[in-house]
């Protein structure tokens, strides 16, 4: 487990209020950043995206800048569920 994690989140201002405007909320788009901010904590780089609409992609790196694995954030309609 790394004991410090870079977390960089890559949307525009206006990024981030489409989507919150999209799903009609600010608290659910923070709460979905948070959790794949701090994920599996064995990888010290995750990066955000979004991915449509509504969608947001988490892409973690390992110590070499290698990807090591990527979990969507996907808007169900009243909620965000979490797969890779």
């Amino acid at each position: 487990m790394t004991t410090d994690r870079t977390v960089t989140i890559n949307l525009t201002g206006e990024d981030m209020i489409q989507v919150a405007e999209t799903i009609g909320t600010w608290d659910k788009l923070w709460t979905a950043i948070g959790y794949l901010s701090s994920w599996n904590m064995t990888f010290p780089t995750c990066r955000i995206y979004r991915d449509g609409d509504t969608d947001l992609v988490a892409v973690y790196l390992n110590e070499q800048g290698e990807r090591g694995y990527v979990i969507g954030a996907v808007w169900h309609g009243e909620h965000y569920g979490f797969h890779s």
